[in-house]
Order: structure tokens, then C-alpha cells, then sequence
């Protein structure tokens, strides 16, 4: 435990104020993932958490744009106009994703080759280099261009609240700008028009939306933290909402309910997730406390990891048959998962996180 707090959760030296209950919410994220794909496969008949799974993924946008945007609101107008900044932004989000996405994606065309089937993502020569022009997203990666092209325009986002903040009422103008965005992205991209794991940020991007506006009144309306109680209150209500979210419940409870709407919710869960991100930070309490814990905080760590190997992990060890392995064969499945997110996060994510060419 010691070595997993001093090695693994070290925080990464170039974010400053780290906030340990935010990497238990990015656990959070990954562990609906994986519940959801356990439960398709049949694993997790009971409860069953088919459905829930894109939720998770909203989560990871809304904290993505949370952190991205509060790191650059808090900077000086000079920063903002220095090209070294923005160097550095272009440099950590590459960074960020794609030493790991590009690994997976050669891993995954040397064995499409030879002929592996039980390989999760199967990408010829085509299909690799549609994934590596971000035009196609196999499975869970479908997430990956979608991230990256919201990095491509967040700068211009806070460019203009960190212009708008400077103005008289500029706190206000700033919030109108982020409701007309989200208002603009809903008519252009109407979520019941979404395909099921589409690449277009379109219609996600009022999720990352919500995002962005946590970091905005957490910067512009600090007064609200000194209401934590009303903030823990909120923060349980909003977790028993997510469970209530749930497909299988609706369906226990003998009601109909499409799982499908879950992946078309943008607006709910990027509202929901951004409010409970501000109820952890502000609330305090078990809420914070749990969110903080070293098991979810790990997750939270190698999330990413996780992320990009659970499938092929649990596709692997289902054609070795680990399923015929008795009572141990679930833990074994989890044990191995986490096991190939570790070494992955070790290897292949932990090196880079604190690579910068601008030391402002």
C-alpha cells in the first residue's frame, strides 16, 4: 500500500492543486465502464448494469474539460499570450493520449495479422490508419477522437471567457456563452440524432460543456463553497440518480426503459456529473472522504489504461475459457485487468505526465 501511495498516486508535478477526491471521480468513470461491458458479456447478470456504460464516458469528458479549462482560466492575461503556453498545451494533450492510443493501435494491427481473433480490435492496414487520422473509433476508442478534437477547441473557449471576465458583468456574459454554445451544439447535433459511438464531438460537446462551466463558476462564484452542507446533499442525491439511471432497476421494478437513452442523455449527464464534481470539491463529508479513498483514487490513476485495455483483457481470458475456472474466475478477470492497467499506466502513461517545454 505504501508503494502504490508514494509510486502510482504521486501526483503529476506539472498540474498544480491537486485534488485527490477528483481522481477517485475518474475511478468512478472507469468502473461503470467496465460494469456495463461486464454485465453485456455476462458476467455481472446481477445486478445488471447493461447500459450504463456511456454515462462513465461523459464523466471522463466533464472532468477532462473541468481540469483543462480551470488550469488555463487561472492564468494570467500574459500567460495567455505567450506562445510557450500554448506549446505546452498542445505538447501535454498529445502526450496525454497518444503514446498509449498509438501502442494499442499497433498492438492491435501485428496481431490482426497474424490471424489472433480473440483480439479485441481487430484493425487491418485500412482501419489502422483510419485510427490514426481519427476518423474511426473501434470499440471504446471511439472516445479517443472525440477528446482530442474538443482539445483542438477549448483554447478558443477560454480565450473568450478570459476576454469576457475583464468586462463589466463579465461573469455573467461568460455563462451566457456557455448556455448559447450548449443551446447552438443541441440544435446543430440533436442528441436523438447521435449514432451509437459516433466520433463527432458535435454531440458531445455540451458535456464537455458542463464541464467547463464547473470550472467557470467554481473561478467566478467561489462563494458558493461555503455552502457544503446543501453541496453534500446534493452530491448523494445526484449519485442516487445515477443508480436510478439504471436500466436493469427500471426493469426489476417490472417498467420500461430503453438503455438506449442512456447514450443520448449528453445534456443530463454532463449537468448532473459537472454538479457532482462541484459537490465533491465543496462539499466535504463522506462524499469527499469515499471519492478521496486509495481504491478509487488508484482507479482514477490508471483510468486510462483501463479504459483502453479491459476489453481485450476480458475478450482474452473468456477465449482461454476462464470462465470454467470455478468461483475464483471473476476475481482472476479483475485481478488481470487491473494488473494490465498498472503495467500499462507504469510504462506507457506515467513517463510522459511531467514532460513540458514552458516552465511558467
Amino acid at each position: 500500500m505504501g508503494w502504490i501511495r508514494t509510486d502510482i498516486l504521486r501526483p503529476p508535478q506539472a498540474r498544480g492543486g491537486h485534488v485527490q477526491a477528483l481522481d477517485g471521480l475518474r475511478g468512478l468513470a472507469v468502473l461503470i465502464v467496465i460494469a456495463s461491458h461486464l454485465s453485456n458479456a455476462g458476467w455481472l447478470p446481477q445486478p445488471g448494469l447493461v447500459g450504463i456504460g456511456k454515462s462513465g464516458v461523459y464523466l471522463f469528458f466533464v472532468l477532462s474539460a473541468y481540469l483543462l479549462s480551470h488550469a488555463i482560466l487561472a492564468r494570467s492575461p500574459l500567460d495567455l499570450r505567450r506562445a510557450g503556453y500554448w506549446m505546452n498545451y498542445a505538447l501535454r494533450r498529445v502526450l496525454r493520449i497518444w503514446p498509449l492510443y498509438l501502442l494499442v493501435l499497433l498492438v492491435s494491427w501485428v496481431l490482426t495479422r497474424l490471424g489472433v481473433t480473440a483480439w479485441h480490435y481487430q484493425l487491418d492496414t485500412a482501419a489502422l490508419w483510419r485510427h490514426l487520422a481519427l476518423r474511426e473509433g473501434q470499440s471504446v476508442l471511439w472516445s479517443i477522437p472525440v477528446e482530442f478534437t474538443f482539445y483542438l477547441w477549448l483554447p478558443g473557449i477560454c480565450l473568450a471567457l478570459a476576454w469576457l471576465r475583464g468586462r463589466p458583468g463579465g461573469r455573467w456574459w461568460g455563462l451566457g456563452l456557455l448556455l448559447a454554445l450548449g443551446f447552438w451544439a443541441s440544435w446543430r447535433w440533436p442528441a436523438s440524432a447521435a449514432p451509437t459511438n459516433s466520433i463527432q464531438l458535435g454531440y458531445y460537446l455540451v458535456v464537455f460543456l458542463s464541464g467547463v462551466g464547473a470550472a467557470w463558476l467554481a473561478q467566478q462564484w467561489p462563494g458558493l463553497r461555503r455552502h457544503a452542507r446543501a453541496w453534500r446533499v446534493l452530491g448523494w442525491a445526484l449519485l442516487v440518480a445515477l443508480a436510478l439511471a439504471t436500466p436493469g432497476l427500471w426493469v426489476a421494478l417490472g417498467a420500461k426503459f430503453n438503455p438506449e437513452m442512456n447514450h443520448r442523455w449528453f445534456a443530463a449527464f454532463g449537468a448532473g456529473w459537472a454538479l457532482l464534481l462541484l459537490s465533491v470539491l465543496w462539499g466535504g463529508g463522506l462524499v469527499s472522504r469515499l471519492f478521496s479513498s486509495t481504491p478509487l483514487r488508484l482507479m482514477g490513476m490508471v483510468s486510462f489504461s483501463a479504459y483502453l485495455w479491459h476489453m481485450p483483457v476480458l475478450q482474452g481470458l473468456d477465449a482461454l475459457g476462464i470462465r470454467d475456472w470455478g468461483a475464483w474466475c471473476l476475481p482472476l478477470l479483475l485481478g488481470a485487468m487491473l494488473t494490465a492497467a498498472v503495467v500499462s499506466f507504469l510504462l506507457f502513461e506515467r513517463p510522459w505526465r511531467d514532460v513540458r517545454i514552458w516552465q511558467g
